[in-house]
């Protein structure tokens, strides 16, 4: 299996990333866990000195001895409930070493297992000079070196050795049997499963939110990518077309000049004939005229061109150096220059409307000019705009037709003229069907199936406009045909598709519905 060297590194990072927050919690883990420890050892000490009498009296040491009474000495010797060893030997100097001396009776190992003891190590520990009689305290065994009473012949030494753990040597031993049944070491356990489970959750939360950023900086990429390459090819269209203007221009130049220099030859041959000498002059007039209005229209024609091509070239420009904040508007003004020209004024002052309406500048509505929804071998299908949003799809037929606009019966199924008043009746045409109804009914279908093809599962309504210019008088037909299909001025544009949205959106107020730009590219073939 071959990785990719992004992949691999990705891999490592997360690796790292695993790494460190586990090793930050077994770091909190041992904190928690020496507050487990101190906690303990404060309740047990706690619950010793409340249920134990852990005072030794040394007069009863020291008569035990000299009577030779061993089990109750025993017995006393091994009450301390593992807390403390009691250490008996025959020293019987004062001095605070005492090399020689010899055990004579200790604390039963068995009550303190984990810990034993070394002869020569007991002057590191506290003691009780025992002597005979004596008069010690109950608690001498915690007074301070040289402050116990000075009475009697001394017989032996009593040594308290602590038979409790430090935290570093009990962890030690925990992490050696960590399944050990000790109620210490359980906590230890579950305190340690708890920060590792702990910290591999914080790292699923930070691995899924880096994967959903890289989702977004892919997708950002892809798109931009997308957008830079139709610029680019827009570009190129309109170099193309200015080289053939200029083609164009010197082909006609050569054509005129030819012409000429055969009329001056003939002119040359007839100098003496006066007809045919004004003939030939109000022939070269004639073309002259023509050769400056071709000439002016091919110099507007280019300057109309260039400019075009000027403003791509600088939106292009603004787009490659915008910064990341202003990226999505200067996207947006990118994607409106590269949009192709449209037939007439009035689709481009219907278009400016729609780019230009409150819920395009929020990014709710996409505006999708000439798409052609044809399926199959079928004839080309050209709807002049669709309007997307996440709630529904509308089709837009334009009409640029002034005057009275009327039906010649009903309005869905009979053909439509228009007077203005001056000429005679003209038509409406439409592409399909009798009417513009029909027309924009039959791409308003072809749309929903190509979508029910695409993405079946999306459940988007499919709604109707035929669009006339806003100096239309459209009072003759019926503004509503059907639940989706209406006839309207361009003046009232905006306000009903925002209406048809709202309806669609209280439809299926709980549906899971796709966002516009999911939707431009299942039109545009780019899933």
């Amino acid at each position: 299996m071959v990785f990719s060297a992004t992949g691999m590194r990705q891999a490592a990072a997360t690796l790292i990333r695993l790494g460190i927050i586990l090793s930050a919690a077994v770091l909190f883990a041992n904190y928690l866990n020496g507050k487990n420890y101190s906690n303990h050892i404060s309740k047990t000490l706690i619950k010793i000195h409340a249920e134990s009498n852990l005072g030794v009296d040394a007069n009863e040491l020291s008569r035990l001895i000299v009577a030779r009474d061993y089990p109750p000495l025993q017995q006393l010797l091994d009450r301390d409930y593992n807390v403390f060893a009691l250490v008996i030997t025959d020293c019987r100097s004062e001095q605070e070493v005492c090399p020689d001396q010899k055990l004579l009776f200790a604390t039963n190992p068995k009550l303190y297992g984990r810990q034993g003891f070394r002869l020569d190590r007991l002057s590191e520990f506290p003691y009780v000079i025992l002597r005979t009689p004596a008069s010690t305290s109950v608690f001498d065994l915690l007074a301070p070196r040289g402050k116990q009473a000075r009475q009697g012949e001394i017989i032996g030494r009593v040594y308290t050795i602590s038979t409790i753990p430090t935290f570093s040597e009990d962890y030690r031993m925990w992490l050696r049997n960590p399944f050990r049944d000790n109620e210490l070491w359980r906590k230890y356990l579950l305190t340690m499963a708890g920060s590792l489970l702990g910290g591999t959750g914080i790292w699923l939360i930070i691995e899924l939110f880096l994967k959903i950023r890289r989702s977004e900086v892919r997708s950002a990429a892809r798109r931009e990518a997308e957008l830079m390459e139709r610029a680019a090819t827009y570009l190129r269209q309109l170099e193309d077309n200015e080289d053939r203007i200029k083609d164009r221009e010197r082909h006609f130049h050569l054509q005129f000049e030819a012409y000429v220099d055969r009329i001056r030859e003939l002119e040359q041959r007839i100098q003496d004939v006066t007809q045919y000498r004004d003939i030939s002059t109000t022939i070269i007039g004639e073309l002259e005229a023509e050769r400056n209005r071709q000439a002016a229209s091919f110099r507007e024609e280019l300057a109309r061109t260039e400019a075009e091509k000027l403003s791509l070239q600088t939106e292009l420009d603004k787009y490659r150096n915008a910064p990341s904040k202003e990226k999505t508007e200067a996207s947006r003004a990118l994607a409106q220059a590269i949009t192709p020209q449209f037939a007439n004024a009035f689709e481009k002052r219907v278009f400016a409307t729609l780019a230009a309406s409150p819920a395009a500048g929020r990014g709710e509505w996409l505006v999708l000019p000439h798409l052609d929804v044809a399926g199959g071998k079928a004839t080309s299908k050209v709807i002049d705009f669709v309007v997307v949003s996440k709630n529904c799809l509308v089709v837009l037929e334009v009409k640029n037709y002034w005057g009275e606009v009327t039906a010649e019966g009903e309005t869905a199924n009979s053909p439509w003229q228009c007077r203005d008043g001056t000429r005679e009746p003209v038509g409406v045409k439409s592409s399909w069907g009798v009417n513009p109804y029909h027309q924009v009914r039959e791409y308003a279908m072809s749309l929903m199936n190509l979508v029910q093809q695409r993405q079946p599962q999306w459940r988007l309504p499919v709604h109707g406009i035929v669009v006339f210019p806003e100096s239309a008088d459209i009072a003759a037909l019926d503004e509503r045909i059907g639940r989706y299909y209406r006839v309207i001025r361009s003046d009232r544009l905006v306000a009903v598709l925002e209406n048809i949205d709202a309806e669609a959106r209280r439809e299926h107020a709980f549906g899971k519905r796709p966002t516009p730009a999911q939707v431009e590219s299942l039109l545009l073939g780019r899933r």
